[in-house]
């Protein structure tokens, strides 16, 4: 087939648009591991950037004319909160493509609506309040420790360790931060202690959800991280610090079937499709807790959808074949 490979403007290194691994730094991507792979399957591949001129990209996708988009955008303009605006782009000129589509987008993307659907379906997640813009202070009784987020930012954006409040005035410091730094609402969250598990899942009408993987926070008696901050996401010398590392969560038989189904009915309501990650805490007394979900997971070689799916013997090209064969059957609908 012809695949469009539509990345961010970001993504697209000056000395290799087409991504053909020139350099050290493209050969660690997403981006490059996925058209290398779709290469790889005989595709043809077209790279083309969203630009900041829409209408540049508009006129690439209609000349291009491919029969799908492999979709690995998360911004426009820097705003990630604009990732929704691509999907409902791609499905006005008529384009298949792959992943979540406007309505998921626009659920996973507010924090506190995802949760308000999970709430009528009884899945547990931790308590809540939002603050908007010009509101800094609640009284919440039996609350802390609470942590406080960025209500629609993803990858950890916003979240340092600062972020973990034990009363009023540290909850009112780290709002006024946000709002004024990120320019929009906040999440309070009750922190949930235990262990934080992340479920990828594959399919539509059916689906796989694939084994557990983990973050485990080393050095805790020395301060460690006990949460997914921005740096330990993004900072791999800060993991090696603190001994922080992503493992095969390795549970019992009975609570991965429990962790599994949870993460099969969240995906379904909130309308993901294709693939996506569904992020847990597990409590000592046994409760699955819903903390977030990523309709978009990183698909590079390595890291979290491939290394579960090969824990499940589904290879990194089967993960892509089979997303890029979901995609096409369904079309944009």
């Amino acid at each position: 087939m012809k695949i469009v490979a539509l990345i961010d403007l970001e993504a697209v290194p000056e000395d290799d648009p087409e991504l053909e691994g020139h350099g050290s730094f493209v050969l660690e991507t997403m981006e490059y591991h996925v058209v290398e792979e779709l290469r790889l399957m005989g595709h043809e591949v077209l790279i083309i950037p969203f630009l900041q001129d829409f209408k540049q990209t508009i006129d690439a996708l209609s000349n291009a004319a491919p029969d799908l988009v492999f979709n690995m955008t998360e911004r426009i303009q820097g705003d990630r909160r604009k990732d929704v605006h691509v999907t409902a782009l791609l499905e006005l000129l008529g384009l298949p493509y792959t992943g979540a589509g406007p309505t998921g987008l626009t659920i996973c993307r507010d924090k506190a609506v995802c949760k308000r659907i999970l709430s009528h379906h009884r899945i547990r997640f931790p308590r809540f309040v939002t603050l908007f813009p010009g509101r800094y202070k609640v009284r919440l009784k039996n609350f802390y420790p609470a942590i406080v987020k960025p209500l629609y930012s993803d990858g950890s954006d916003g979240i340092s360790l600062s972020s973990l409040v034990a009363n009023e005035q540290e909850l009112e410091d780290r709002v006024r931060l946000i709002h004024s730094q990120m320019k929009q609402p906040v999440i309070c969250e009750e922190f949930i202690d235990g262990r934080e598990v992340y479920v990828g899942i594959l399919g539509n009408e059916r689906l796989s959800a694939l084994p557990s993987r983990e973050i485990r926070f080393g050095r805790l008696e020395d301060g460690g991280p006990t949460f997914a901050t921005s740096r330990v996401k993004w900072d791999d010398s800060y993991r090696e610090k603190w001994k922080i590392n992503y493992v095969h969560a390795d549970l019992p038989v009975d609570m991965e079937k429990r962790v599994r189904k949870v993460s099969k009915q969240i995906y379904r309501l909130l309308h993901l499709r294709d693939y996506g990650r569904i992020d847990l805490r597990l409590t000592e007394t046994g409760e699955v807790v819903f903390l977030e979900a990523n309709p978009n997971p990183n698909l590079a070689y390595g890291e979290d959808v491939a290394e579960a799916a090969e824990m499940a013997g589904i290879t990194y090209r089967q993960v892509i074949e089979r997303i890029v064969r979901m995609a096409v059957r369904r079309g944009n609908v």
